[in-house]
């Protein structure tokens, strides 16, 4: 029987010398656990070459005699770039490639008796002949074990692949792959509930045995209820045994001309894309901050898709798209650049460790099998259609793109379509990319073309949150036969000099790099219906605006209609608005009126006269003093009528537009779904202020590595809203059971911050948080 043993922590870590391969002694070198990032790097501004050297790696480990005579593999789940193995000073193998994982087995030289030091040389470099390097890359790369590692012990006779091809809806094809072609075999599925649905039992008669299977009345794989059957497949060769437990899904996917189909319904795929970095440790971040961001597309951002740019993700979070019902598509290492036959070799391998890795994913929709953006070429991409056609029949094949009118030598047509400017529709007609009768899918849209950080200014942010609101409104048009589209991006991300806005970052995500939300996010949380929105997207400070001139207010909700008040009274009932966003299912609702029947109310006009005001009042706002003759004699009329001097127009000006002069100015939101009120939200000036740290419910747990916790440190006024121009100085002190990852001294950015910290043994962990005259305690329980 299979022994699986995690060996993540405690290892020893230099900087390559020569013969480090064949290092015995490691008393002063530095101990890290895995996942590991060869160097902590800022938040931003550094240089990249930081990271790219030579490193080496060291576990001590010994074996239990009783397993000797085993079969003894190391599994690597990823290295960043190049890893050559030893064990006990002998050279067993190396892997080119970062984002897949690799296994080679040690048995000949492994010792059952004494300890055993394995050796994992890594070379962080970007080599030219390795996918995604060679020419510019808009990511990092980062450096060293940033994923998990493992001793597996079998016996001779073992299980190698399981593949479950599902052939319709009710009918599975197993494929099982085993080391030696004779013994026994015995598959048995369950439901959810732990109920046999199928049992088999056979004699192996080749190395490569498939199974039939139909189940009746399955219960399929969806969006909203992704059902999960187990397969559990036994093999027996006289006191030889192996046993391998697969989850898997029953669904149906494709797409036609007219879009995507799941369980042969029409879905619209909307969805983000995905790098896999952290600030300060690039990609190495444990299982559970893995699934935490498969958990924040699908739950906070509501989308039904995501795209694993550039290149293949972690299996936890992939296994936890498969447990909350999010589609993927999956894609090769690569940006733009094909380089010579050895590069070429190298993604052919990338292509067929990723699905021999991913294949029984129910998640996984679509295979990404040309290089992100790259250009035509045939006779490359002719070898990585029929690679993965051959590895995975059941599965479409698509490759990203950023020109019209590609050569399409896979299933569906996948483009990258940024034409969108602010001004004319959020996405191109599908004939004007490729052929009407070819299945499409937008694979991104808006990133570069507008970047936004959390700490731009209002109207900016603003006018990002409408750029996807365009596209998304677009890509759900019922009549475009567009299959979707998966917005650029999920999060800001590091990027390579020749990117981003000189600090080594691309400021392109709805969230930053945090996970914290910029207000384009509400474009796509406004999709979901499980919980009221109502968020106001702007503080109606005038003094962000030029002029002092707020023409109009998004108002991002879910709900039927909001009822605005100011300083409690009410100033009108508003809805969304379904003709400038007829396609979205919740679209947002735009304020153009903070006045209301104010005038007619208070300074008792007539409604007449009361929207000629209001009309003055947006021309002063507009113009300034250079009204036109019209607005001048209007004014001057209304002055006398009401018989009031200069003086008194230009207060009642004020006091309608700003608020000047008024004991306090309060906007109040009152937000309804079916008559019922269901969120309230105040906007005043701040009058009271406190630093609150949040986090999720997520408790720290060591397992087969490190486990590590992301709190959310706000500064909030008295209706517990961000003070957006807050940046005030932080200072962190950790102790006990965890440390803190990245900088004890940060500062809040327009109101907050995020930090993590990481257990590092089992116990109680103490937080303790510093900022100015606060001090904030918070204990955490590692288990």
């Amino acid at each position: 029987m299979r022994k699986v043993i995690p060996i993540n922590f405690e290892w020893y870590f230099k900087t390559y010398e020569k013969d480090d391969e064949k290092r015995i002694s490691f008393d002063d070198l530095e101990i890290v656990d895995i996942p590991h990032q060869v160097v902590e790097l800022p938040l931003n501004n550094f240089n990249e070459r930081s990271y790219q050297d030579v490193f080496s790696y060291y576990k001590v480990f010994k074996l239990s005699e009783k397993d000797q005579g085993k079969l003894c593999h190391i599994l690597c789940e990823g290295i960043l770039h190049h890893a050559k193995i030893y064990i006990n000073g002998h050279y067993v193998g190396e892997h080119y490639g970062g984002y897949t994982p690799f296994e080679f087995e040690i048995s000949e030289h492994i010792s059952y008796t004494n300890d055993n030091i394995l050796a994992i040389i890594v070379d962080t470099k970007e080599l030219d002949e390795l996918p995604p390097f060679g020419g510019v890359v808009d990511y990092l790369g980062y450096g060293g074990i940033y994923r998990e590692v493992s001793l597996i012990l079998r016996d001779e006779q073992y299980i190698e692949h399981l593949f479950i091809e599902q052939l319709s809806e009710k009918d599975l094809k197993i494929h099982v792959k085993t080391k030696k072609h004779h013994g026994d075999i015995s598959l048995e599925i369950k439901d959810d509930e732990g109920k046999t649905v199928y049992i088999n039992k056979d004699t192996i008669k080749h190395s490569l045995s498939h199974y039939y299977v139909e189940i009746e009345h399955p219960i399929l794989w969806d969006l909203e209820h992704p059902h999960l059957y187990q397969l559990n497949v036994k093999i027996k060769d006289q006191d030889q045994t192996d046993e391998i437990n697969e989850t898997f899904g029953m669904r149906t996917i494709e797409f036609k001309k007219e879009g995507f189909y799941l369980n042969g319904k029409n879905v619209k795929l909307i969805g983000l894309n995905r790098h896999q970095s952290y600030p300060y440790v690039g990609y190495a971040m444990p299982k559970s901050m893995q699934e935490k961001d498969a958990d924040l597309l699908k739950y906070h951002l509501g989308v039904n898709i995501v795209r694993t740019s550039h290149y293949p993700q972690s299996k936890h979070f992939l296994k936890r798209c498969d447990e909350i019902g999010l589609l993927v598509f999956e894609e090769i290492p690569g940006w733009q650049h094909i380089g010579n036959e050895i590069f070429q070799q190298r993604s052919l391998d990338a292509l067929k460790e990723m699905i021999l890795r991913d294949r029984n994913h129910p998640s996984i929709i679509m295979w990404g099998v040309r290089i992100n953006e790259s250009a035509d070429h045939h006779d490359f991409y002719q070898k990585t259609n029929e690679l993965a056609k051959s590895l995975d029949p059941s599965r479409p094949r698509g490759g990203v793109r950023n020109f019209e009118k590609s050569e399409l030598l896979e299933d569906v047509y996948t483009y990258n379509d940024f034409s969108h400017t602010g001004k004319n529709k959020g996405l191109l007609p599908k004939h004007k990319v490729t052929d009407k009768k070819n299945p499409y899918l937008v694979t991104e849209y808006n990133g570069h073309m507008f970047p936004t950080k959390r700490f731009d200014d209002e109207s900016h942010r603003i006018e990002h949150l409408k750029r996807h609101l365009n596209v998304i409104n677009e890509a759900l048009n019922p009549k475009n036969n567009i299959s979707g589209a998966i917005g650029w991006s999920m999060f800001d991300y590091h990027t390579h000099k020749d990117f981003g806005s000189g600090d080594r970052v691309c400021y392109h995500g709805v969230l930053d790099m945090f996970r914290l939300d910029k207000i384009a996010s509400l474009a796509y949380q406004t999709l979901k219906d499980d919980e009221p929105i109502l968020e106001v997207t702007s503080k109606m400070h005038i003094g962000d605006y030029k002029g002092g001139l707020l023409k109009e207010v998004y108002v991002m909700t879910n709900l039927d209609e909001v009822m605005l008040y100011k300083n409690e009274m009410l100033i009108g009932t508003f809805k969304p608005d379904k003709k400038a966003y007829p396609h979205l299912k919740h679209p947002p609702i735009i304020m153009t009126d903070f006045i209301g029947e104010s005038l007619e109310k208070n300074e008792k006009m007539s409604k007449k006269d009361a929207r000629k005001i209001k009309e003055i009042f947006k021309a002063i706002m507009t113009y300034g003093n250079k009204l036109s003759l019209k607005h001048k004699l209007t004014m001057l009329f209304m002055l006398k009528k009401y018989h009031l001097s200069m003086d008194d127009g230009v207060k009642l000006f004020f006091k309608y537009t700003s608020g000047w002069g008024q004991t306090s100015l309060k906007y109040t939101f009152k937000g309804y779904k079916n008559e019922k009120l269901m969120k309230t939200v105040h906007i005043e000036t701040h009058q009271t202020f406190d630093l609150v740290l949040t986090s999720d419910d997520h408790e720290l747990k060591l397992g087969d590595t490190y486990d590590v916790k992301q709190y959310v440190l706000t500064k909030v006024n008295q209706h517990e809203e961000i003070v957006d121009y807050a940046f005030d100085d932080i200072k962190i002190n950790v102790s006990g059971s965890i440390e803190l990852i990245g900088p004890s001294h940060i500062h809040l950015v327009s109101g907050t911050i995020s930090f993590y910290v990481k257990s590092k043994e089992k116990g109680i962990g103490m937080i303790e948080i510093e900022s100015g005259q606060t001090t904030i305690y918070e204990e955490v329980l590692v288990s």
